[in-house]
């Protein structure tokens, strides 16, 4: 398969993982559990969570969009530094859930998942940033 349509397709299946990380998250609510966060007003959604969503979903989707019509060198570096990034990130959160947080098994299996799909999509990015090997 074409390594531009491979990176897409990943980034789009990170999008999607998100958006189901989060209905993960907010599923409890059919069973009256309570999934406000500690020292929230309540009121309004802080301008951080804001921006990092706003990063976090849109960012990954146009990458997505991008990736089926950018080829460039210098587009799949930006991509392959993105997606370092968020292994480090989809690391840091899949300790969190699996050690510090109350366990979920749902989510720990989706973060899991998630570490496969960057991983995936970091050897594929490499791979195509690679210069090609000579035959001797």
């Amino acid at each position: 398969m074409n390594t531009q349509i491979k990176t897409a397709i990943y980034w789009l299946l990170l999008g999607v993982c998100f958006l189901t990380h989060t209905l993960f998250h907010i599923y409890g609510l059919f069973y009256g559990v309570d999934i406000r966060l500690p020292d929230t007003t309540g009121s309004e959604v802080p301008l951080f969570d804001q921006v990092f969503n706003t990063v976090i979903f849109t960012l990954t989707f146009l990458i997505a969009l991008l990736s089926v019509n950018l080829s460039g060198r210098g587009f799949r570096w930006f991509s392959l530094v993105w997606s370092v990034l968020f292994l480090l990130l989809n690391l840091a959160h899949l300790a969190e859930a699996a050690f510090v947080e109350k366990f979920d098994l749902s989510q720990v299996c989706l973060l899991s998942f998630v570490l496969v799909v960057n991983g995936m999509l970091i050897v594929t990015l490499w791979k195509s940033l690679r210069p090609a090997s000579k035959s001797v």
